[in-house]
């Protein structure tokens, strides 16, 4: 199996897994900095593109948006269609080409927490410029390459957490860590790595954000406070050019 395949079927084995994973990181912490970077998404036309189970497109329908969602983990697709409303379209496709969306079809995309999972993941960004429309805003929300570079790397005295090591970091590449009791691959990319496949895309970097939590997100998740040690993620405000 090659690394390509590996990344593919590492989903598939484990998507009830992740369908009952905790998403309080997202939930208590994400949403809230994705939807900020989104802006009014009531009437827009919106694509997130490796949208897995559906929880983020069942948000942005519920906030009026059409919502279309693209993922290559049957499971997952399912369980989206199974809980799907009247403004939700759930399509099977690979995030690195998007065959089966037209041309400028989308006021807004959205990746999240996608890339890590992508080997080809400078064609991704070249699908996303592709079925918006120009002027239209692309988020990304990534594991932080501070984090990707070495995976769970929390260094310990005991149960105390000391600081966060950071090795490794230009060496591009997988890196493996256990998740849900094997060995799971996810890609680390440098920042700069990042920032240039977005240019040589054609999108325009209009910000770039590295979530903390409100004082009331802290308040109802105390664990949170290690947000402000160490960049956990990264979220690039992206835009096709209105021409």
């Amino acid at each position: 199996m090659n690394l390509e395949q590996h990344l593919r079927a590492q989903w598939n084995r484990h998507a009830q897994d992740w369908i009952q994973e905790d998403q309080a990181l997202r939930t208590g912490l994400l949403d809230a900095w994705m939807l900020d970077a989104l802006g009014d998404v009531a009437g827009r036309h919106v694509v997130d593109i490796g949208c897995g189970e559906g929880r983020f497109c069942r948000l942005l329908a519920g906030l009026g948006a059409e919502a279309t969602g693209v993922d290559l983990t049957p499971a997952l697709l399912a369980r989206a269609r199974s809980l799907a409303g009247e403004r939700e379209t759930y399509l099977e496709g690979n995030a690195e080409d998007l065959t089966s969306l037209g041309d400028a079809q989308f006021d807004l995309a959205v990746s999240y927490i996608v890339l890590v999972d992508l080997l080809e993941f400078h064609q991704s960004l070249e699908a996303a410029y592709r079925v918006l429309r120009p002027g239209g805003r692309f988020v990304v929300c990534n594991v932080h390459p501070m984090r990707t570079a070495v995976p769970y790397g929390w260094i310990r005295q005991g149960n105390t957490k000391l600081f966060y090591a950071l090795d490794t970091y230009t060496d591009e590449g997988p890196r493996e860590f256990e998740w849900w009791g094997e060995t799971f691959v996810n890609m680390h990319r440098s920042l700069s790595t990042h920032v240039s496949a977005f240019l040589d895309a054609g999108f325009v970097l209009e910000g770039l954000r590295e979530p903390t939590p409100s004082a009331a997100q802290l308040a109802a998740d105390p664990d949170l406070a290690d947000e402000f040690r160490v960049p956990n993620f990264i979220i690039f405000v992206l835009s096709r050019p209105a021409s």
